[in-house]
């Protein structure tokens, strides 16, 4: 993933452009050709309910925590090896120093969960080329180059999803930040393994050409798909330039994880036009895309572990974040959020702050995310969102109307049948008006709740639809 720093916005969007694929074609995803488009609608069932799930950013890189020799890197998160020009020799020196004694997967899936997410993805390997787990296909992993004893975290995440209820994915980049000739790493590096050169003593065996990082690649999603059976297999740095990753790798990548989990969904980064979803980074569409779809963006401004991350000026407030969620689901998309663990594999306070804020409304307003289809109308309300479900539209108000002033509803084709705030639990209904061919809420004596005081509208077999 990338850093995108406030101050660098007209950068970011440019890095966004040049490094992200967010769908070929923004068409619908295909699914796989051995299944049917009934059975592909199945298998997705659960994604649709869940809307809501977490990202974690976790490796090595979380020990500079965005530093090196002493001085802040521009993009110092998971991409400090590139964005430091950090030689493969030093970098790979900084397992010795990653000891996450502190992990407990029960902390971060009951955290996840309290925040009313309902699918965790992990980052198995980025593309610094470290596996976070116990790797067999490169010795270059936790377990043989860290100090780390402790349990493999994503054999404990996975069992942590599945004691609290979430679904369990794995996040995996067939890029390589170490061998250099796809222009992304030090172009001394790059000369060096041309001429030859071995970090033999220093590191894993380097790559001295793209055919060893596929096989690489190949080795190890087989692994985790075998070794896991993942719910979500959710790829990134597929997008190489010069050819690492071709259609036909991507077609063997997804015939052995569609054999080892065959329900699990992949992500459109892989490659193969077979994606069950699409994804979405940085920016949110004004309108619905087609298809599956999710967006996934930071907790701040970094994917990996940096603690300028949590200063005021780089995060948004809880309310960002919930009407994030609001304004993904209106569109009718999942959102993932990321956070960056620390290198003793802690989440940063302020972090658990926010998650425990976001829960708070997701718990008494779940009813309006999960499950729902988007806006039925072809237009948001200026005073906020709208979801819906068979029989209701819930109006998730932003903006609520000044003192006294009634609330204006989404054409309807006959009047709702009734409404009422989403958290009374008496669910009293409010006076429902028409004037002049519109429908409006009449203002009650309840104060609304903020932020995002949600109505649920009952329309029986009557549905919203655009005059």
């Amino acid at each position: 993933m990338k850093y995108l720093p406030r101050a660098l916005v007209g950068l970011a969007l440019l890095f966004a452009t040049l490094f992200t694929i967010t769908s070929p074609a923004a068409d619908a995803p295909i699914p796989a050709t051995s299944e049917t488009l009934a059975q592909h609608d199945t298998r997705l069932q659960w994604w649709r309910e869940a809307r809501f799930g977490l990202f974690i950013h976790w490796g090595v890189y979380s020990v500079p925590a965005g530093q090196w020799q002493g001085k802040p890197i521009w993009g110092g998160g998971e991409w400090i090896m590139n964005c430091g020009q950090i030689p493969v020799a030093d970098y790979q020196q900084l397992p010795a120093q990653f000891n996450p004694v502190k992990f407990n997967a029960d902390d971060w899936v009951k955290a996840a969960r309290d925040a009313g997410m309902k699918y965790i993805v992990i980052t198995a390997k980025h593309h610094d080329g470290f596996a976070m787990y116990p790797s067999k296909a490169s010795k270059y992993n936790l377990m043989d180059w860290s100090q780390y004893r402790g349990p493999d975290p994503l054999a404990a995440l996975k069992a942590a999803c599945k004691k609290h209820g979430l679904l369990f994915g794995i996040y995996y980049s067939p890029l390589e930040f170490r061998i250099s000739p796809n222009g992304f790493g030090r172009k001394e590096d790059a000369e060096a393994i041309a001429n030859g050169f071995r970090y033999s003593s220093l590191g894993p065996k380097p790559y001295a050409s793209n055919a060893d990082v596929v096989k690489l690649a190949q080795a190890q999603i087989k692994e985790l798909a075998e070794a896991y059976q993942p719910d979500i297999f959710w790829f990134d740095g597929t997008w190489d330039q010069m050819g690492n990753w071709t259609e036909d790798d991507a077609r063997q990548a997804e015939r052995a994880i569609r054999t080892a989990a065959p329900n699990c969904v992949i992500n459109n980064r892989l490659g193969t036009g077979h994606a069950d979803f699409n994804t979405i980074e940085g920016k949110l569409p004004a309108h619905p895309p087609a298809g599956v779809w999710e967006y996934c963006w930071n907790l701040g401004v970094f994917w990996g572990y940096n603690p300028r991350n949590y200063e005021l000026k780089n995060v948004n407030t809880p309310e960002h974040y919930i009407e994030t969620l609001v304004k993904t689901a209106s569109l009718g998309g999942n959102y993932l959020l990321n956070v960056g663990p620390d290198p003793t594999g802690k989440f940063h306070p302020l972090a658990v702050d926010y998650l425990t804020k976001i829960g708070q409304w997701t718990r008494a307003n779940g009813e309006c995310i999960y499950g729902t289809s988007g806006n039925p109308l072809p237009e948001k309300p200026d005073w906020g969102y709208l979801t819906c479900r068979p029989g209701k539209v819930y109006l998730i108000v932003k903006d609520w109307p000044a003192e006294g002033k009634p609330l204006p509803l989404p054409a309807l084709k006959s009047q709702p049948v009734r409404a009422y705030f989403l958290t009374d639990a008496e669910k009293i209904p409010l006076k429902v008006i028409k004037q002049e061919n519109a429908w409006f809420v009449m203002p009650t004596g309840n104060k609304p709740e903020q932020p995002f005081t949600v109505i649920t509208l009952e329309t029986g077999d009557l549905q919203a639809a655009a005059n």
